[in-house]
């Protein structure tokens, strides 16, 4: 009997001094980095559209954006559909400032709409970039 006393003392006492002889404690640290300012960016959109008297119809989109850094990027979207020759152009002119340097793009896009009967034409596209040069006006 005495032999169980001591094991279960003995048990009691390497738990409790084991746990506490084993305890060990981690520290994390944890960087969070400063926030970063809020983005602002302003958007202007414009749009029309309009009918010439030959029947020319043309539709005028577009939008530029500035944000807080100074860069700026703006494109228009144009349509115009000439009925006397079912011919439709798109043309997507873009305008973007990074760091003060200007690109110009500008894709143009000539179609004829399906016409049961005759074999569909298809779409020309052109795409022209070029640097802007702040010198020239």
């Amino acid at each position: 009997m005495t032999r169980f006393l001591l094991a279960g003392a003995a048990a009691l006492g390497m738990m409790t001094g084991a746990a506490v002889a084993q305890t060990s404690t981690t520290t994390t640290t944890t960087v969070i980095p400063p926030a970063s300012p809020p983005m602002v960016t302003t958007d202007t959109r414009v749009s029309g559209h309009s009918v010439k008297p030959d029947g020319d119809q043309t539709a005028t989109a577009g939008i530029v954006s500035r944000d807080a850094y100074g860069n700026v990027s703006g494109s228009t979207t144009t349509n115009t559909s000439y009925p006397f020759t079912d011919m439709i152009t798109s043309t997507t002119k873009s305008l973007n400032t990074v760091n003060g340097v200007t690109t110009e793009t500008v894709g143009t896009t000539h179609s004829y709409p399906h016409v049961v009967g005759r074999p569909d034409v298809p779409p020309v596209t052109t795409t022209e970039s070029h640097v802007v040069d702040p010198n020239t006006k």
